[in-house]
């Protein structure tokens, strides 16, 4: 992982620990959940406005609650956004090679359920590998 990101990340643990030991923290994993949900909708608003500085912002804010949800869970951010980087791309090389096997280049200008389509398969392929 890049260092830049290295250091974000630590940061984000820090601002974590130092909120909790002055006692502002979650309690409960469904608070976390609701906050993420609320980002979640905070960034469809922002979404349909043309402010993208307000974006940013509102998706930034959603990267953060997840991070605080993996902290929060004592899992350590690293290792689980590294796997998760690693299972993505095993399940993008898998869903490469069907759509190569099925003789086509790309999926460009294909619908979503096509995508999905492949996408599932892809899964199934990759949890072998």
């Amino acid at each position: 992982m890049p260092k830049a990101t290295n250091d974000l990340l630590q940061k984000i643990i820090n601002q974590e620990k130092s909120a909790a030991e002055f006692g502002f923290y979650w309690e409960s994993i469904e608070q976390l959940l609701e906050q993420i949900q609320s980002e979640c909708a905070e960034v469809k608003e922002a979404w349909l406005s043309p402010d993208n500085v307000h974006l940013k912002e509102e998706v930034g804010d959603l990267i953060n609650a997840t991070l605080s949800l993996c902290i929060f869970l004592k899992l350590d951010p690293f290792e689980t956004l590294n796997e998760s980087v690693e299972k993505f791309q095993r399940r993008y090389d898998s869903l490469v090679m069907l759509v190569k096997q099925d003789g086509l280049q790309d999926l460009k200008n294909k619908p979503l359920n096509i995508l999905l389509d492949y996408w599932n398969r892809a899964k199934k392929v990759a949890k072998k590998i």
